[in-house]
């Protein structure tokens, strides 16, 4: 085994979560971790949050951003018991989470033609990039937290995480699973 793949399987853990409402069963939010082939080293749920009529009159319009980002993301991951270095989201609002020092990217796979080669990537926006993971896949969006700028140590080590572990799966893929075990535990099929 090469260092770099030594490399790769000790230090890489992805961090996916989500924050899900279920019209009947209310806010819940899960996070998942991975190692670089995809496969779960922890996850981490809340139980389902119905707000009461009191609490959906007095925050309004902000009742639902104030249960994803400070009651849900804010909880989860304060419950995880080894350090993430970044989160993947699918939900942009989760972005404004500022819990702790955490990058937080939205991820999201895209239509869009494949770049020329595995770790090429195509700036959108200061904040936004398109990022080819793999030869055999379209390339997935990357959407950072406004103000962030797609450049530098932080931003190359993330890019690097992403492309080593698009060598072995499909790197927006968890948020799928996440979603799914949401939805069974909304539903009681667990």
């Amino acid at each position: 085994m090469s260092e770099e793949t030594k490399d790769i399987k000790e230090n890489t853990k992805l961090a996916y979560g989500l924050a899900y409402s279920s019209a009947s069963k209310g806010y819940l939010g899960a996070i998942l971790i991975t190692d670089y082939k995809g496969f779960p080293l922890e996850f981490r749920y809340t139980d389902p949050i119905v707000p009461t009529k009191i609490q959906q009159v007095l925050y309004g319009e902000g009742l639902e951003k104030y249960l994803k980002i400070d009651v849900i993301t804010d909880s989860l991951v304060k419950a995880l018991s080894g350090e993430i270095s970044v989160l993947f989201v699918r939900d942009e609002d989760l972005l404004e989470y500022k819990g702790r020092e955490l990058p937080i990217v939205r991820l999201s796979s895209t239509k869009t033609a494949p770049l020329p080669e595995a770790g090429d990537y195509k700036k959108l926006k200061d904040n936004e990039v398109l990022l080819q993971t793999s030869h055999a896949q379209n390339p997935a969006r990357l959407l950072f937290r406004p103000g962030f700028n797609c450049e530098g140590e932080g931003f190359e080590g993330i890019i690097d995480k992403l492309v080593k572990a698009g060598n072995f799966m499909d790197v927006d893929e968890p948020l799928a699973r996440v979603q799914k075990t949401l939805e069974l535990i909304c539903e009681q099929k667990l």
